[in-house]
């Protein structure tokens, strides 16, 4: 009995020492989802493992298992931060030298190219919570440099062009690697989306706004400050002004004083502009040559009519512009001026001649029913005014609707030519369809005047009139 109860004490020690080696020996190089590194304490990370199971669970479903939207990479500290997509949990880990970097055909790509808000994979090594392998992933799409977009932040909405995505209510909005809200975003600012279908996963600000003062305006206040080729703002003190960030040349002019400088706006920063710093020496004036093109053009600076021919000598400020010829639209617009010389070139834009020709069309052949018919004139302006597209067809359709009305109502043998006047038009520009149409109308109102003087005219009989008509028609 005591062999027997050595044996049994010695199977249950080799089975516990067993037992004890497995739970000693992790797999290493396994893929971690969203863990904090560097855990104090085995329990702490028991519980993270708990949690991301449960949370991998249900990603799955929505296909955003094991994606992370990438927040910084701390060159200086070498750590990572990321979000997890799906329920914005932030993670960080720790990488070194050995840490792979990658883009989405598996190529390196520098720690230094890589944009918040990026839609990536991880490695991370299970023991040391070191990252091993950062990728970008192909599972998702991507749209850079949208500047036409709206948002509804009621209904959780980003629209891109035409087309429209939903988004979770904690959504991450980066600018930089900072979080930001849409409230923050300017007309002038760019973005850039990733999302899966018809899901928003992330935006990033790729190109945002900073702010520009103006100081000691007195000089230039009235006139207009030019910052870029689209911004023009009147000048006034304190005036802030919105501008995308980048280096700009801003331009300003007034009563023969102004200069241009080049200005760097930084993101979310406000830069200040001593307008002082800008006046120079003066007054002074600029000669400006300008090419028109347009023979017989005239054009006018501050409403005064210039020979153009030669340069024109303009004095430093801001003047009005325009430009205009015969058959062409009228250009007019702001014109700052500030160099010594420079040269400007102004097209013009033909005229809209369609719709005048059509009225006049329409004119024309009111008035030739005006000849013959005053009644039926009277129900063809009405539809002139409220169709002035119709084309000459059309009209001629009208004219002869118009008749057989005045028919209809008995008129007498002058309206009758009118009528075939009105009908020979109309024969001329309509269809054959159109033509027996108005063939019958002419035959139904002959018949109707015969009648109405008393008896058949000729011998002519309805019946008769009808078989000629269907005799027609059928040809």
């Amino acid at each position: 009995m005591k062999i027997q109860n050595r044996y049994i004490i010695t199977l249950l020690l080799a089975a516990l020492f067993l037992t004890a080696a497995a739970c000693g020996n992790p797999q290493r190089n396994t893929i971690v989802q969203g863990r904090m590194g560097n855990a104090n304490t085995l329990k702490e990370k028991t519980e993270g493992l708990a949690v991301e199971e449960e949370i991998g669970t249900e990603e799955e479903e929505e296909g955003l298992s094991g994606l992370y939207l990438l927040k910084k990479i701390d060159t200086a500290d070498k750590t990572v931060s990321l979000v997890k997509a799906g329920n914005n949990r932030q993670v960080q880990y720790s990488f070194d030298t050995v840490t792979m970097f990658m883009d989405k055909y598996g190529n390196s790509k520098s720690q230094t190219s890589f944009i918040s808000g990026e839609a990536v994979e991880i490695q991370v090594e299970s023991k040391t919570d070191k990252l091993q392998k950062l990728w970008v992933t192909d599972r998702v799409w991507v749209q850079e440099d949208i500047t036409n977009y709206s948002v509804d932040e009621s209904a959780r909405a980003l629209t891109i062009g035409k087309t429209r995505y939903s988004y979770d209510e904690d959504l991450p909005v980066f600018s930089g690697d900072i979080t930001v809200g849409f409230d923050t975003f300017e007309e002038e600012d760019e973005i850039r989306a990733v999302g899966m279908d018809k899901k928003i996963l992330s935006v990033s600000v790729t190109k945002g706004h900073g702010y520009l003062t103006l100081s000691n305006t007195k000089l230039f206040d009235g006139s207009f400050i030019c910052v870029g080729d689209k911004i023009f703002e009147e000048v006034k003190p304190n005036k802030k002004i919105t501008v995308p960030e980048g280096t700009h040349l801003v331009t300003v002019a007034n009563d023969g004083y102004g200069g241009s400088k080049e200005i760097t706006i930084e993101r979310n920063l406000t830069t200040n502009l001593n307008l002082e710093e800008l006046k120079g020496e003066g007054p002074k004036t600029c000669k400006i040559t300008f090419h028109v093109g347009i023979e017989g053009a005239v054009l006018t600076i501050d409403g005064e009519k210039v020979d153009y021919s030669k340069p024109v000598e303009v004095r430093y400020g801001v003047h009005t512009i325009a430009v205009g010829a015969e058959g062409y639209d009228t250009v007019k617009n702001k014109l700052v001026v500030n160099s010594k010389d420079a040269e400007i070139e102004i097209g013009l834009t033909k005229t809209d001649t369609s719709e005048s020709e059509s009225q006049n069309n329409s004119g024309n052949n009111n008035n030739a029913n005006n000849n013959n018919n005053n009644g039926g004139s009277s129900n063809y302006n009405g539809n002139a005014n409220n169709n002035n597209s119709n084309n000459n067809s059309g009209n001629n359709s009208n004219n002869t609707n118009n008749n057989n009305n005045n028919s209809n109502n008995n008129n007498n043998s002058s309206n009758n030519s009118s009528n075939n006047n009105s009908s020979n038009n109309n024969n001329n520009s309509n269809t054959s369809t159109d033509y027996l149409t108005t063939l019958y109308n002419l035959l139904t109102s002959i018949n109707n005047s015969g009648t109405g003087s008393g008896g058949n005219s000729g011998g002519t009989t309805t019946s008769d009139i009808l078989d000629s008509y269907n005799d027609l028609r059928d040809q």
